[in-house]
């Protein structure tokens, strides 16, 4: 077989080009179905794909395989246009080495063409624009096919097509499912604290009691089963029975997730943005972690816990995506693709725990998403709905509605309760800030102290101090899903629970309930970082719709002693005026949006609980308030401070910032860099290279000498090919490595590495402003971009390298030092690389934390200055 390593021209974009070891090359067009048959074909030279983003590391001491070839070597290609669509053969590979084959099928283009890369590594970032272009000709290639008028290449086409409808329809019917049966469990674990059903164990006090007017003679508490006849020991007895249920709930849950799925802790919708965003955090959206979220929301829930279910059913959804795109292999092997399924899929989480498919929708566009196309939209509405309908039609709860604390109000609000209104959004921005902040300490401080190794004994200490706590009071004792419901619901003859309805209780009550309200905050921020599945939607509701039935009661208190007041004019006599069920309903509303920072969606979800648009106007002025007067005290909501605090490489969309300073002031300079040679390089030493650098990627230069740039390539890439290289027969460790523009001189057998190379990485000046840096980075999704200077390699900055920037700006404190940036850097040298680079590499010689910028940006500028004029003096710069 003809080698493809000659040293031919370079040729059109999507071209290439064939070896008859001849003097002339012919060009002709390829399509995805060219095949080896039509004789060895060689790809074009430096245009194809774009490569992945890591952080690169100190360049190595060795100065062989310098050339001094001319350094205009890359080509101002355009990208999309250099894609060339060739089909991977990667199963015929295989079948080749099985069979003890010496052919060249381990890597080179013959068999592999273009837009080829490894598989991502865990705590890597994709890259978008590969992914994005490989898909794009695929679907092209298949449109073509399918438009030659064969039958079964357009059965083959809408199949392809429905895959994603398919996938999303499961995702929504499996939710609808997974919902009805973690609330059904969950109630029955939470009426088992209190006692049993004589007529059926299985059953919970709702359907137990479905049919009893006033009093249930078939549930019986645990001192009735008991026989205790003492007050104070029926009493002393529940409140055992109550803590111990609760450690054991708890218990059963932390150990669940500590034992088997990690991931399952938290509410997830912070890792949930990442991945959106390009991060891969493998396992995390995996068949474990959804088995365990369900059981363990399922028992924290039920063990008093200050948490709910209805925010982890996001990251249940997008779990359910992730394993249904497993069956597909179009839709395995391309991240984007799985990506804009899984905004559409956490739709269907919002539908099910709120019932709102319509806020879902809204939820996946305001919080979740990334990149939201129409598409996705779409997409979204249709695994909402079908989430909805299959929780319609299971009807948990028997009464019709998706969700218990649905209401419905026969009475209007007059325009004097606006005031009270605005009032309640400002109280619940207040408290939520406190809560945000306080949880977020309290992890903080789990990190840096001893807690973090006791997990599970932490959890059952908190479980056992929330028990006995919250026994004592009736409103904390109550499930936040009860509480709600009855602080949502009007008064009537019918219904009086707790007390809320009575008016010579009034006062006393409201009192209680602001007091229930600050213990829950406490609470709620202790709750958020346990391991255990936790969710703070429902608990952030409960806090606010405690706030805002305490000042609706008091307000009715006041028109009812004083109804002349002007300020009750528009109220009619004899007529309740006012209603403390929306009061409720709005510090709701004013709470959920102060702590997470959402509007629109949070307007939605009340609307849809409600059935009423007449009430949708007051919940808009204090949801607009509520987080004016948070992002006024606190920028970021409580995921995006999540995702600040375990340092995530996270770019909101919708952040507003301006970086101070040139790339120049950021990049890692490229003699702290370590790369590989276009030529000169051999088997063994890239494999040392691998062995000495845990770097997650390598720019490729002419030689060390000129630092003239060809290319980039990342260590996965890297590690695949050398893989199949060393167990390939053909090659020993004195082969050669093409990295580069193929040189007559070099002897088969060569190791080809470019189809796995980036040879149009995006390059920027070195001096250009970090704003158009950072937007390069937000609006393209890149991971990476070089610093050149016609040609030259000078640097690389990386999305970290952006994301640290903008989080030290967020705290004012742009190159200064930091107590965790100092502990990060001491972390950095006294311990390996692989711990510390969260499996993206790290940066060794980083400047100095204590210089001020203005003395580092001199530094680098000295140091840019002498590169450039040594490279000058070779005579490769002209001198402007």
């Amino acid at each position: 077989m003809a080698s493809p390593m000659e040293d031919d021209d370079t040729i059109g974009l999507s071209h290439i080009w064939s070896d008859s070891r001849s003097e002339s090359t012919t060009t002709r067009r390829t399509g995805a179905g060219d095949s080896a048959a039509n004789g060895s074909t060689v790809p074009p030279l430096p245009p194809i794909a774009a490569s992945i983003d890591v952080d690169t590391g100190r360049k190595q001491a060795e100065s062989e395989g310098s050339s001094d070839e001319d350094a205009s070597y890359m080509g101002s290609h355009n990208r999309s246009e250099s894609m060339v669509p060739l089909r991977r053969i990667r199963s015929s590979q295989e079948a080749l080495l099985d069979e003890g084959s010496d052919m060249d099928v381990i890597t080179g283009w013959l068999y592999n063409g273009p837009l080829q890369r490894a598989k991502y590594e865990d705590f890597s970032t994709i890259d978008w624009i590969h992914d994005s272009t490989r898909w794009r000709h695929s679907a092209a290639s298949a449109r073509r096919q399918g438009g030659g008028g064969r039958g079964s290449s357009r059965v083959s086409g809408l199949v392809e097509a429905a895959k994603p409808w398919v996938v999303l329809a499961a995702v929504g019917f499996t939710m609808g499912l997974l919902a009805t049966c973690i609330s059904v469990a969950t109630q029955w674990l939470i009426d088992i604290k209190s006692g049993h059903c004589r007529t059926g164990f299985y059953l919970n006090r709702r359907f137990c009691c479905w049919n009893a007017d006033d009093i249930c003679m078939d549930w019986e508490s645990w001192s009735e089963w008991l026989h205790v006849r003492w007050a104070w020991a029926d009493w002393l007895l529940q409140y055992v029975v109550f803590m111990a249920t609760g450690v054991v709930f708890a218990g059963a849950s932390t150990y669940l997730v500590t034992e088997y799925a990690p991931y399952a802790a938290g509410q997830g919708i912070a890792e949930i943005k990442t991945i959106m965003s390009g991060f891969m955090m493998r396992k995390f959206l995996g068949a474990r972690t959804l088995c365990i979220k369900c059981v363990g929301v399922a028992l924290s829930v039920a063990s008093g816990l200050s948490l709910g279910k209805e925010g982890t059913m996001v990251h249940i959804a997008c779990c359910c995506c992730n394993v249904y795109t497993r069956l597909f292999g179009s839709l395995r092997a391309n991240e984007v693709r799985r990506r804009e399924l899984l905004s559409a899929a956490s739709a269907a989480g919002i539908s099910v725990a709120f019932g709102a498919p319509i806020a879902g929708v809204l939820f996946s566009l305001e919080q979740v998403s990334y990149y939201f196309t129409a598409k996705t939209m779409w997409r979204s509405l249709f695994c909402a709905a079908a989430a909805a309908v299959t929780l319609k039609f299971f009807n948990p709860f028997r009464t019709g509605k998706l969700v218990p604390f649905q209401v419905t109000y026969d009475r209007t609000w007059d325009l004097f309760e606006l005031w009270f209104f605005l009032l309640i959004g400002v109280i619940s921005g207040v408290v939520g800030t406190l809560q945000n902040r306080l949880a977020l300490y309290l992890m903080e401080f789990r990190q840096r102290s001893a807690l973090k190794t006791f997990a599970r004994g932490e959890v059952v200490v908190t479980a056992l101090a929330t028990a006995a706590i919250s026994y004592l009071s009736v409103y904390l004792r109550a499930d936040a899903v009860t509480l709600v419901s009855n602080l949502f619901t009007e008064c009537s003859a019918q219904l009086d629970d707790a007390g809320l309805c009575s008016a010579d209780d009034r006062a006393s009550n409201a009192a209680a309930l602001l007091v229930t309200s600050a213990v829950r905050v406490v609470l709620t921020s202790v709750a958020c970082g346990l391991a255990v599945p936790v969710g703070m939607f429902l608990p952030s509701m409960a806090t606010g719709a405690s706030i805002g039935r305490a000042i609706g009661m008091l307000i009715q208190t006041l028109h009812e002693h004083h109804p002349a007041w002007r300020l009750f004019s528009a109220c009619k006599p004899d007529v309740p005026c006012i209603t403390p069920g929306v009061y409720a309903l709005v510090g709701a509303a004013s709470m959920l949006s102060s702590t997470t920072r959402m509007t629109v969606t949070v307007v939605v979800i009340m609307f849809e609980l409600t059935d009423a648009l007449i009430y949708v106007l007051p919940i808009m002025l204090a949801v607009t308030v509520s987080k004016a007067v948070a992002d006024a005290a606190a920028k970021d909501g409580y995921f995006e401070a999540i995702i600040n605090l375990h340092g995530y490489p996270f770019l909101a969309a919708d952040q507003e910032y301006v970086l101070r300073g040139t790339s120049d002031e950021l990049m890692i300079r490229a003699s702290e860099m370590a790369v590989l040679c276009a030529a000169g390089e051999t088997l063994d030493s890239v494999a040392a290279l691998l062995a000495r650098c845990s770097y997650s990627g390598f720019p490729i230069v002419k030689s060390t000498r000129t630092m003239a740039l060809v290319g980039y390539i990342s260590r996965a890439d890297v590690l695949l090919v050398v893989g199949r290289a060393q167990v390939s027969s053909m090659y020993t460790g004195r082969s050669l490595c093409c990295l580069g523009r193929a040189n007559g001189n070099q002897e088969p057998p060569v190791v080809d590495f470019r189809p796995w190379i980036d040879f149009t990485p995006i390059t920027i000046f070195h001096a250009s402003d970090l704003n158009l840096v950072a937007e390069m980075f937000r609006q393209l999704g890149v991971r990476y971009v070089l610093a050149a200077h016609q040609g030259m390699l000078l640097g690389i900055i990386t999305k970290k390298d952006i994301v640290r920037a903008v989080r030290m700006q967020s705290r004012n404190n742009f190159g200064k030092p930091t107590l965790s940036g100092l502990f990060s850097d001491c972390l950095a040298r006294t311990l390996p690389a692989s711990l510390t680079s969260s499996g993206e590499g790290h940066y060794v010689g980083r400047r100095d934390p204590n210089e001020s910028p203005h003395l580092q940006l001199q530094l680098q500028n000295q140091q840019t200055s002498r590169h450039l004029q040594q490279i000058r003096g070779l005579g490769i710069l002209s001198p402007d």
